[in-house]
């Protein structure tokens, strides 16, 4: 038995179970308190029985079943298969892969080393920390890829590759290993794929600058201003407020009929940026009408932006349209973190509740008209949600 080992560990732990229920505005809101400690108790009782790793896959279980998306244990990760996911209505489809792997490019995964998919998701929602459906949906695409924590979960055999298989044309079946590559190494192969001039031409404009926290394009012949607000947070120079200044400005002196604001990819950051924009909206004879604002929201509109799609919807005429949000109208939020000395392990938690509408159960925020991104869609280059506005 390694004492120092478990000393250390029994610490960490120690300083998590005491200082998070202290730290978070209201810990036990979804959970039982003497659950939450009883596991606590169950791990510190067998450290010498789990890895490291395995550690901490435990104590993301625990973080996660507080039901509160911005508590959680950030997983390190070293690798990753060189693949991009996304979950459509029927299934998780490759949407990014390398020249190697392009016959599995937008095929459905069934299994995943001869594991049910649906085995999978069960496995690995256990370890995210989410509060609805629809941000389950957003992110567990994203752990799919991630074979240590794969491995960990006794999903996959060794982190080296992982055995795929695919639903492919006609129904037919096919699987492949998948070699997994450094996080670096793969970002940049990633990178390489999405900056290629057969990738990115014709993409719609809500798949264009995601890098970019802003911007806007007039879209004359339709007398549309389309404002992408990828993120809540300043960009240099000037930062969103000025930035939203020169968009009224650009609204008052051109012909434009329409405005849509999307926020279907906007994780938050900082709500109060945007106040003083929706403000001006509010205020705006031209724009703040029945028919001429709508607001597209998605899986991926979560905490400060559902605080001002929520601050849109009490203040504007807009019509919101795009899915369900990922984030709940009423949410814990303003991160907080900490460190546990030992094992180096930075828990995120929140410390403020924000309360929109009377119903702390309802678990998005809906749009006004429901329309789904659909595999077609994305393979065919296409967004539902600018044509349904754009043939109004």
């Amino acid at each position: 038995m390694d004492l120092d080992r478990t000393t250390r560990w029994l610490e960490d732990i120690d300083f998590l179970s005491l200082e998070l229920p202290l730290k978070h505005k209201n810990l036990f809101f979804h959970r039982n308190k003497d659950d939450f400690f009883n596991d606590i108790d169950f791990i510190k009782a067998n450290i010498e029985t789990f890895s490291d790793y395995e550690l901490n896959l435990q104590l993301a279980k625990i973080i996660a079943s507080i039901r509160d998306a911005h508590t959680s244990i950030p997983l390190r990760i070293n690798l990753l298969l060189p693949l991009e996911l996304y979950w459509f209505w029927s299934g998780i489809y490759v949407t990014v892969a390398p020249i190697e792997y392009q016959d599995i490019l937008y095929c459905k995964i069934t299994k995943v080393n001869q594991i049910d998919i649906e085995e999978v998701i069960k496995s690995l929602r256990s370890i995210i920390s989410y509060e609805n459906e629809t941000y389950l949906k957003s992110q567990l695409p994203k752990y799919i890829p991630a074979i240590e924590l794969l491995y960990d979960l006794g999903i996959a055999d060794d982190i080296d590759n992982l055995e795929l298989t695919f639903e492919v044309e006609n129904n037919k079946i096919k699987t492949l290993d998948v070699k997994s590559l450094n996080l670096k190494e793969c970002r940049e192969k990633l990178e390489c794929i999405k900056n290629d001039l057969d990738y990115i031409k014709n993409l719609p404009l809500y798949r264009t600058n995601s890098k970019r926290h802003y911007w806007f394009q007039y879209i004359e012949t339709n007398k549309i201003v389309y404002f992408k607000y990828n993120a809540c947070k300043d960009m240099v120079p000037g930062g969103v407020f000025t930035f939203c200044k020169e968009l009224i400005k650009f609204i008052e002196n051109h012909v434009v009929e329409r405005l849509i604001v999307d926020m279907r990819n906007n994780f938050g950051g900082n709500s109060s940026l945007l106040n003083s924009f929706i403000d001006d909206i509010r205020h705006s004879s031209k724009i703040n009408k029945t028919g001429n604002l709508f607001i597209i929201i998605g899986r991926e509109t979560f905490s400060s932006a559902i605080l001002n799609s929520y601050s849109f919807k009490k203040n504007t005429s807009a019509i919101f349209v795009g899915e369900s949000t990922g984030g709940k109208p009423n949410c814990y939020g303003e991160l907080g973190r900490m460190t546990l000395k030992n094992s180096g392990l930075t828990i995120c938690y929140s410390t403020q509740y924000y309360k929109n509408i009377e119903d702390d159960n309802v678990p998005s925020l809906l749009p006004d008209v429901y329309i789904p991104t659909t595999l077609q869609n994305y393979i065919n280059k296409v967004d539902p949600c600018l044509e349904y506005i754009m043939s109004r």
